[in-house]
């Protein structure tokens, strides 16, 4: 005997062997919860089919042949199942196949205890559930307010963009032209600002949560777009800016639209500006991804010092920053990353070998047969 029977009732289990077809044959001493059976039910020494007395086993039994027969896991437990004995009392029970020494065996415990502490943790995980959505709604409600506040902010900014437009045009003193020169800038600044949060609430709640849902932009026009814009800022900071196309000439259409598309080139290309140094270079290269072939990957590399170690889990996250004083609000890279992650893409960093960074995302190719 593989276990000594005086320890079975010490442990309260019943151990069946397994013998020829649906016969099971009690070993040791019975556990006391054995009684409220059926009496004469299961006798010591007895061959009963033990998927007449405990119905669950009907299908943990099937379960457990491979492991019986060696070619599975060396035990396989049940999970905690009801048996419903005399009086319609509940008794909770698990048990577990086993092949030991060449013996078949199914050993039933009452797991009280265990489904006591199951059902408490069920319990816990529905109010926590109840508590997470709520938490969420609320946040949304939150989310929502901010974004009405942000946007009627825009209106009489647009008003005082105008206005200031109007008034740079006018002939002024050099005191009073430097003034509207500030004011200016100052408001372009919050506008940005302004374009930025309401960008990234878009993108957050896009209700076209199907990538297949998206639109198409040709994306080596967007870059030449962005390059154009961006050069009299790169030349004010003696920094060359340079598109190179490695694809097919002509339009190459991925899935995104070109407005949001646009705004995710340009927050990359504006960072690398941000931290080139005088005489560097900008990268931007549109290629075929040599990793997933049916995917347009943009490279966008700069000559600076790198993204600090400790900003990298960080990265893409709302409201990472890098802490050395650049001016932004750590928007940038997080809307970037759910735009590009919304239309089915990826997005990521790499340090380059010879320094610098090196930011890419990918978008899937568009064809009219992709949609």
């Amino acid at each position: 005997m593989i276990l000594d029977a005086s320890i079975l009732p010490a442990l309260d289990i019943l151990v069946l062997e397994r013998r020829e077809g649906p016969w099971f044959v009690p070993r040791g001493a019975l556990p006391a919860w054995c009684e409220w059976l059926d009496e004469g039910t299961i006798r010591v020494g007895v061959p009963f089919i033990a998927s007449d007395v405990f119905p669950f086993f009907a299908l943990f039994i099937s379960d457990a042949e491979a492991t019986w027969a060696g070619e599975g896991p060396s035990r396989l437990d049940s999970g905690g199942f009801t048996q419903i004995v005399d009086g319609g009392r509940e008794l909770h029970l698990a048990a577990t196949a086993l092949f030991v020494q060449g013996s078949a065996l199914l050993v039933v415990a009452e797991s009280e205890r265990i489904f006591r502490e199951e059902r408490t943790m069920l319990q816990r995980a529905r109010e926590l559930r109840l508590a997470h959505d709520a938490l969420s709604r609320e946040v949304e409600q939150k989310e929502v307010l901010a974004h009405c506040i942000v946007h009627d902010l825009r209106n009489p900014l647009g008003s005082i963009l105008g206005a200031l437009v109007l008034l740079e045009k006018q002939p002024l003193e050099k005191a009073d032209s430097k003034l509207v020169e500030v004011a200016l800038r100052a408001a372009n600044r919050q506008d940005e600002l302004i374009r930025e949060i309401l960008g990234v609430f878009a993108a957050e709640h896009d209700v076209s949560s199907n990538p297949l849902d998206a639109p198409h932009a040709d994306v080596c026009s967007v870059v030449m777009q962005i390059a154009s814009v961006m050069a009299p800022k790169a030349r004010a900071r003696r920094v060359d800016l340079v598109p190179h196309l490695r694809v097919v000439h002509g339009p190459v259409h991925v899935r995104g639209d070109e407005l949001r598309l646009f705004r995710v080139v340009g927050n990359l290309v504006q960072n690398a500006l941000q931290y080139s140094p005088h005489d560097g270079a900008v990268r931007l290269t549109v290629h075929l991804d040599a990793d997933a072939p049916t995917f347009i990957r943009v490279d966008v590399e700069d000559d600076g010092a790198g993204v600090p170690p400790a900003l990298l889990p960080h990265l893409f996250r709302k409201f990472a920053r890098a802490g050395d004083g650049t001016p932004g609000t750590g928007l940038g890279l997080y809307f970037c990353r759910i735009t590009v992650e919304r239309w089915g893409g990826a997005i990521g960093y790499e340090p380059r070998p010879e320094g610098g960074s090196r930011f890419w995302f990918r978008l899937p190719k568009w064809s009219p047969r992709t949609t």
